[in-house]
């Protein structure tokens, strides 16, 4: 969706043009309804094709590999993200770095499978070990810092919109990754869900500096 009118808001622009909305989360999909714009809520599995996808970023390299999941819905979003023809990136200017890790500190997410039907029964047991030293044999990192998420306002870990949990790999900054192959190696660990790791798939960002203007990165139609 392209603004094309600077005085009239988002809401309105999605009422009056009866734009269709996927929501990535439940913080999402609140808003919209929030809104007063529940029926235009739909989903992937409802529409044929979604034409683009608009979402923020923790981190955007030079090359627009992004470091999502800050706000722990990343599976959410590399769906839709997927699904769409186009996949475009908003943040201010701090969100631009040369490589990945350079301001943002708090590492690559990864979401970790939770079988809810034994948590039902007392059992919370995960994979969540064997997960982290996978990661970290195979790419190094903090072993102290690298931890499962944890809540601010329940008791015990950050619990995702499906259910699971995030662990958060604090990646070695001094090393040039192939992030790409490295995404693809760790979801074909066991128990590895999705990571936060953006590969290959924004088509641009635009970000927003100090003195009101905006640059941009990747192609332009």
């Amino acid at each position: 969706m392209a603004m094309k009118d600077k005085d009239i808001g988002l809401g309105e622009y999605l009422r009056v043009n009866k734009v269709k909305i996927i929501p990535t989360s439940f913080q999402a999909h609140e808003m919209v309804v929030a809104a007063g714009l529940a029926d235009q809520l739909t989903n992937v599995k409802d529409t044929l094709v979604i034409d683009f996808a608009i979402d923020g970023a923790d981190e955007v390299d030079e090359n627009l590999v992004l470091i999502k999941g800050g706000g722990a819905c990343f599976l959410g979003e590399k769906i839709v993200a997927h699904c769409a023809k186009e996949l475009i990136i908003i943040g201010d200017h701090t969100k631009r770095v040369k490589s990945l890790g350079e301001k943002w500190k708090n590492g690559v997410p990864i979401e970790v499978q939770v079988n809810r039907e034994r948590v039902l029964v007392g059992d919370y047991s995960h994979p969540g070990a064997s997960v982290k030293a996978a990661v970290l044999k195979a790419f190094g990192g903090d072993e102290t810092k690298t931890t499962f998420r944890q809540s601010t306002k329940k008791c015990g870990p950050v619990i995702t919109d499906a259910g699971n949990l995030v662990l958060d790999w604090i990646f070695p900054t001094d090393v040039k990754f192939d992030w790409k192959a490295v995404d693809e190696a760790i979801r074909k660990i066991p128990g590895v869900v999705e990571t936060g790791l953006f590969v290959n798939m924004a088509k641009a960002a635009y970000f927003g500096q100090e003195d009101g203007t905006v640059t941009t990165l990747g192609k332009q139609d």
